[in-house]
């Protein structure tokens, strides 16, 4: 599930660490973007294969707040990738089932 908080304006994109991590079987991740625009955020795994999709679509500047549910994939380390425009940043996260 998504949660939208459009009418903060950050002044720079960002993609915080996931909460909690490490985690079983859910996890939040936020992120800010500076302007409307495309934003995807995708989990990979370790060998760079991309396992879920959790933001793929246009959306409007602001604070932003994705849930993840993995109870379908194995315990180990994840990574987890955000392009909105110009930025990228990809930050690590552990599943612990």
């Amino acid at each position: 599930s998504l949660v939208e908080t459009p009418d903060a304006r950050p002044t720079e994109y960002s993609l915080s660490q996931n909460y909690p991590n490490p985690f079983n079987p859910a996890t939040s991740v936020q992120f800010n973007i500076v302007k409307d625009g495309h934003v995807k955020l995708a989990v990979y795994n370790t060998l760079g294969k991309e396992i879920a999709v959790l933001v793929d679509k246009n959306m409007p500047a602001g604070s932003h707040t994705v849930k993840w549910q993995a109870e379908d994939l194995s315990s180990g380390v994840y990574f987890y990738r955000m392009t909105a425009g110009d930025y990228s940043a990809t930050k690590k996260m552990i599943l612990m089932q």
